[in-house]
C-alpha cells in the first residue's frame, strides 16, 4: 500500500515531530526576533530588581536589611511556586499567551513595588513578579522549541540568547542611573514596567512560522 513506503513513513514521521528549523531558516521569521525581544522586555523587570531591589527596600524605603532580606525570599519561593506550575500550564494552555500574562504580572508587580512602602503591598508586588519570573522562565525555551523544532535548538537559543542579554543589561544600568540622577528608584522602576508591559506585544504578534519544509518535500527526499 501505498502509505507503507519509505516516502510516506518519512512524512508521518515528518508531520509527527513538527518543523525542524536551521538557524538560518529561525533568523529569517519575525517569530524568533519577537520571542527574542518579549524574552528581553521581560529581563529589564528580572534583572533589574535581582540588582536594586534590597537597596530600593533599605534606602528609598527605610526598612531593615532583615525586612529586604525576606522580601527577596518571598520572591525567591514564588519563583519556585511559578516554576512549579510552569510544567503543567506550558502543557495545557499556548505557551504564547502564558508568557503574555506573565509579562503583565511583571509589570504589575514592579509597579506594585515601585508605589507602595507598606508591608503588604510589597510583599504582593514580590510575590506576583516571582511567580511570574517562575512560570515564564522555562516556557522561553519550551516555546522555541515547539516553534523551531530540536534539531537547530542550541545554535538558536544561542544566538537569541545573545539578543536578550541587552535586556539584562539595560534594566540594571538605567534602574541605577535614574536613582542617582533623582535620589529614588521610582521613576527608573516605573519605566522599566511600561517597558515591559509593552513587550508583552512582542508575545502577541509572535504567532508559530509555517514550516520551512514541507511534508510532501520530505517525503520526496526520502
Amino acid at each position: 500500500p501505498a502509505d507503507a513506503t519509505p516516502g510516506a513513513a518519512a512524512a508521518r514521521r515528518a508531520e509527527a515531530e513538527g518543523p525542524e528549523f536551521t538557524l538560518r531558516q529561525a533568523m529569517a521569521t519575525p517569530a524568533f526576533w519577537l520571542i527574542s525581544l518579549g524574552h528581553a522586555s521581560a529581563l529589564l523587570i528580572v534583572v533589574a530588581l535581582n540588582q536594586h531591589l534590597s537597596l530600593y527596600i533599605t534606602e528609598d524605603l527605610g526598612y531593615s536589611l532583615v525586612f529586604a532580606g525576606t522580601i527577596q525570599t518571598i520572591l525567591t519561593a514564588s519563583q519556585l511556586i511559578g516554576i512549579a506550575l510552569s510544567g503543567v500550564l506550558g502543557d495545557m494552555w499556548d505557551k504564547r499567551w502564558i508568557a503574555v500574562g506573565c509579562m503583565i504580572c511583571h509589570t504589575a508587580g514592579l509597579l506594585l513595588l515601585a508605589h507602595t512602602n507598606t508591608t503588604l503591598l510589597l510583599s504582593t508586588g514580590a510575590t506576583i513578579h516571582g511567580v511570574a519570573w517562575g512560570l515564564r522562565g522555562p516556557l522561553m525555551n519550551g516555546i522555541r522549541a515547539d516553534y523551531f523544532g530540536r534539531k537547530s535548538f542550541g545554535a538558536i537559543l544561542g544566538v537569541s540568547s545573545m539578543l536578550v542579554t541587552v535586556g539584562t543589561i539595560f534594566g540594571p544600568l538605567f534602574a541605577g542611573f535614574l536613582a542617582d540622577r533623582t535620589g529614588s528608584y521610582e521613576l527608573g522602576f516605573t519605566i522599566l514596567a511600561i517597558l515591559s508591559g509593552i513587550g508583552s506585544i512582542f508575545f502577541v504578534v509572535a504567532r508559530r512560522p509555517a514550516a520551512p519544509t514541507s511534508v510532501a518535500e520530505v517525503a520526496a527526499r526520502a
